[in-house]
């Protein structure tokens, strides 16, 4: 499975999997820059960097919280799934927030999901459209107490590429060449051809820097392993041939003396191979299960199925950096593993549980709790609906066009996520820097749809094929569309499948208007390449748009924001204009909170999204529980 299908592996479940999914914080960046992302200036002191993010609307004093915050206590949350592997670019990973906790950030995203924001690098300059230089943050410090610094980028680079260790995230770097330390805090990105979303990518999960000391552990530790089964194989085969050299003789003897010389010679060369690869692993663990990272949190101890509990890490570089040094606030984190979100509100409310994100069908039951306090917020995702516009009916894009105005946008939104999204107008939310804001969402319009209908041919009716998703929220979403789709004369055999059985119909491209959508959308090049690159991992032929594959080539190299950001919107305009997809709304989740947790800015949030949740740590009223 290549990385974008991996990366997107719920696209058919989003509804579903709100819970899980809005738990992950966004990777993005602040309103269209007015110049190339080569040009910005960086802050470079901890004073400087808090003016700098002041600037863009984030604040640590009274704006931010009327009162100080206070040290102490463990934050009780809850995960529908245990966390799964703790190195990112190992899969599965089941929980974004929690793996974020152990690992910082080169770079973050802003408001509008543009990676601007510097975490562990300092700086950022595109020397050319080939060669990027960065500059990396001093003094700080990795869980096990070894140094961050250019060694640390370059191997991990180095190790995401090597096909031997495994890495999803590895067809990312795909157009990286190489990376060459200038010198102790700075490293040089070579690529093999221009690659304008290379910051993007160094926002997400190959930015996430995990302790070189670890990575170079778990490696030796898979050596060894690999090493050790050699082993075992070499000295059978040396006793093997000790025993055919005893037994053996004339011509024979001579053969069996060779061979077994040759045995022990290649036994004794795996045996010091085995003592290097043991001094190396001494002491180690596999980063799977124990993560070494920089982040404001360390793995405490884990249960798969029942738990995860992390720890204060008390060297977090970033609450000095910015002269807060009791961050993290909290002692502890726990996440208890509960499936069912209506356990997990029941433990909200009794206390046992401080935060969680809700399913949009407990919205009514909460939104006016007074016990808690309730937040909305946008989520980066589109939820849509995937044409097929190569073959069958919806080939024609008349067909497309009346399919599209036959669906009741704000009756679906209110009567499917009780009203916890916005009508979309294309594929890139309004808050996303790659959204071309002349477009608006398609309106309901059933007498247009009937006569879209009868010129395409089809004044006695048309059906169609497609299918959803086997899970409730899904059905109810296909069922709603099912009647909208009757009441114009269009007759949808819709089919309700499990994950395995939906892929193979999209890889046979076997539907004619079917589940779609897309979560976590950052770089646009990724949603982009998905759905409309012939080569895409969510095409397969459905699409084969001309303009719109010039486009994803062209934003895909350039490098100046400002002619990015214009590509993308014209790329977005075009695929709306051709209805590749009938776009339905953006969604919001929503966050709960005891009254006891403090430091939860939404207007903040909404503002800056990703680096507003990492960079302000949570605490408790008086410090305790």
């Amino acid at each position: 499975m290549s990385c974008r299908k991996m990366r997107f592996a719920f696209f058919s479940v989003l509804i579903s999997l709100l819970f899980l999914l809005a738990a992950i914080p966004a990777i993005g960046a602040t309103a269209s820059a007015k110049k190339p992302v080569s040009d910005q200036e960086f802050p470079v002191t901890g004073k400087e960097w808090v003016e700098w993010a002041q600037k863009r609307g984030m604040d640590w004093e009274t704006k931010y919280w009327p009162t100080k915050p206070v040290r102490g206590g463990t934050f009780q949350s809850a995960a529908p799934l245990y966390i799964g592997l703790m190195n990112p670019n190992h899969w599965p990973v089941n929980d974004w927030v929690t793996i974020s906790y152990f690992y910082d950030n080169l770079i973050w995203t802003d408001g509008n999901y543009k990676p601007t924001v510097p975490f562990l690098a300092e700086s950022w300059k595109y020397l050319d459209s080939k060669t990027v230089i960065m500059k990396l943050r001093k003094g700080v410090q990795f869980h096990d107490g070894s140094p961050f610094n250019a060694e640390s980028v370059k191997y991990q680079m180095d190790w995401i590429m090597d096909p031997q260790n495994g890495a999803w995230s590895r067809a990312w770097l795909e157009p990286l060449d190489s990376v060459e330390i200038v010198d102790n805090y700075t490293v040089k990105f070579h690529f093999k051809r221009p690659w304008g979303s290379f910051i993007g990518v160094m926002a997400n999960v190959p930015g996430k820097i995990i302790s070189t000391k670890a990575l170079k552990a778990d490696v030796a530790l898979r050596d060894l392993k690999k090493l050790t089964g050699q082993l075992d194989r070499e000295k059978k085969a040396v006793a093997d041939a000790e025993k055919e050299a005893a037994t053996a003789s004339g011509e024979a003897a001579d053969k069996a003396k060779a061979k077994l010389e040759a045995a022990r010679k290649k036994m004794a060369s795996t045996e010091e191979q085995h003592k290097k690869a043991a001094a190396l692993a001494e002491g180690a663990r596999e980063l799977d299960n124990y993560p070494v990272g920089s982040g404001e949190f360390m793995f405490e101890e884990g249960s798969p199925g029942n738990f995860s509990k992390l720890k204060r890490n008390p060297n977090w570089w970033f609450g000095k950096f910015i002269g807060k040094p009791d961050m993290p606030y909290l002692d502890g984190l726990q996440v208890s593993i509960i499936p069912d979100p209506s356990v997990r509100l029941a433990n909200l409310r009794a206390g046992k549980l401080d935060y969680m994100v809700i399913d949009p069908s407990q919205y009514p039951m909460v939104k006016n709790d007074k016990s808690l306090n309730v937040y909305v917020y946008p989520l980066n995702w589109v939820s849509s609906m995937r044409f097929n516009t190569q073959n069958g009916p919806c080939k024609d894009i008349r067909v497309r066009k009346a399919i599209s105005y036959a669906l009741d946008r704000k009756a679906l939104i209110n009567g499917v996520i009780f009203g916890l999204g916005d009508a979309a107008a294309g594929n890139y939310p309004y808050q996303h820097w790659a959204h071309n804001h002349s477009l608006k969402p398609i309106p309901y319009n059933p007498e247009l749809s009937k006569k879209l209908l009868v010129e395409a041919g089809y004044k006695n009716g048309l059906t169609i094929r497609g299918y959803m998703a086997n899970e409730s929220a899904a059905q109810t979403l296909g069922e709603a569309i099912k009647n909208m789709l009757a009441k114009v004369g269009i007759t949808w055999k819709l089919e309700i499948l499990d994950p395995a059985a939906i892929s193979q119909r999209l890889r046979k491209a076997d539907y004619d208007f079917a589940g779609g959508g897309w979560a976590w959308i950052y770089d646009p090049d990724l949603l982009a390449t998905g759905l409309y690159d012939p080569d895409g991992g969510f095409n397969y032929g459905r699409s084969n748009n001309k303009k719109a594959i010039e486009l994803i080539n062209a934003g895909r190299e350039e490098t100046d924001e400002v002619k990015r950001t214009k590509i993308y919107q014209e790329l977005e305009k075009v695929v709306y204009e051709n209805f590749e997809d009938a776009w339905l709304w953006y969604p919001k989740a929503v966050t709960l909170f005891r009254k006891n947790v403090q430091g939860w800015n939404n207007d903040m949030y909404w503002k800056m999204k990703d680096i507003q949740w990492w960079s302000h740590p949570l605490w408790f009223k008086g410090g305790k529980r």
